[in-house]
């Protein structure tokens, strides 16, 4: 199972719970034409049958769109934006089913999908469950050093160790951890050491 875990840190921009819908729809304006990251490439690429994928936290739907076009017949996109719901009305019906829910209200289905892509969003054992025995599961989390590690931020963060007890059980493919400065698809600061 592929796994990409972020670490990184800053004070700047809160991420309140109140600013979430709003930040979330700008972030998916910026991010409709963003290439499909390389974990998700690599790990889309070892998928065998292709029939059911799950993309949780769709966001702009790139990886929807990105696992339409490497065969995927089916995908379920779930996101709590009405942002995502604007663009997932772009994409073929017959092929897409989105889903306008929270990570916590979304009835995941036991063993359902051949692929499960949680990028930046994972939140939930639940949603891990929901891989097929032989599935995939790709995602990245936030680590403790994240600019959205915040209290009234409402998103959760995850060490090294979380990620290693959340993850036994299932055969670890990659897990790759990541602290260091960057920008956020905003251009504002992330990632500087917390003073």
């Amino acid at each position: 199972m592929p796994l990409s875990s972020t670490l990184c840190s800053s004070d700047a921009n809160p991420q309140t719970e109140e600013r979430r819908p709003e930040r979330f729809a700008a972030y998916i304006a910026a991010q409709r034409f963003d290439p499909p990251r390389p974990l998700l490439i690599r790990a889309a690429g070892l998928a065998e049958p292709k029939d059911h994928a799950l993309d949780a936290g769709a966001g702009a739907l790139n990886t929807t769109r990105y696992l339409l076009a490497v065969g995927f017949k089916h995908v379920t996109a779930l996101d709590s934006s009405p942002a995502s719901q604007t663009v997932a009305a772009e994409l073929p019906r017959e092929q897409v089913h989105f889903v306008l829910s929270r990570f916590e209200d979304f009835d995941y289905p036991d063993r359902a999908y051949e692929f499960v892509n949680a990028e930046f969003s994972l939140r939930f054992t639940k949603l891990m469950a929901s891989a097929k025995i032989g599935g995939l599961f790709t995602g990245q989390l936030f680590g403790p050093n994240d600019s959205w590690n915040l209290t009234e931020s409402g998103m959760n963060s995850h060490s090294r160790s979380d990620v290693e007890r959340l993850l036994r059980g299932w055969a670890i493919l990659e897990l790759t951890e990541e602290d260091r400065p960057g920008k956020t698809k905003f251009g504002e600061a992330c990632c500087s050491a917390r003073r």
